[in-house]
């Protein structure tokens, strides 16, 4: 019973890891190719349907366009003020798919689905080996 438990949780554990994974890849591959530049807060949009405020930013291209985009994290309390200074990590071909360069932007699915995941490995793991 035990060893079917823990292969159940090594399973699940690797599932849930895998997302992890990739989002660890596209986060890399942001870091590697994307292109950066001073951004300013705009505006703190509320997000719908959602208690949290979401920064939208303006920033210039290398290409000298100003582009405004809204960020994929929103927070209660917002992490930033109208007026706050940013660094903005975008993609030349498609400039308004923007990422804040601050850790959590970064960083929290990788480490959410990358860390359950490995809980989850580390438990099936064990209870294979000590049974």
């Amino acid at each position: 019973m035990v060893k079917l438990v823990g292969g159940i949780f090594l399973l699940v554990g690797l599932v849930v890891a895998s997302p992890g994974g990739y989002f660890f890849w596209c986060t890399q591959n942001r870091l590697k190719n994307g292109l950066r530049s001073p951004g300013k807060v705009v505006e703190l949009r509320k997000s719908s349907g959602k208690r949290g405020y979401t920064p939208v930013v303006q920033f210039e291209t290398s290409d000298h366009r100003i582009i405004t985009a809204a960020s994929k994290i929103s927070s209660n309390p917002p992490m930033y003020k109208v007026g706050d200074s940013v660094t903005v990590l975008y993609r030349a071909m498609s400039p308004e798919d923007i990422c804040l360069d601050q850790p959590l932007e970064l960083w929290f699915l990788t480490c959410l689905f990358g860390g359950i995941g490995l809980i989850f490995v580390i438990v099936g793991g064990a209870m294979l080996i000590i049974q």
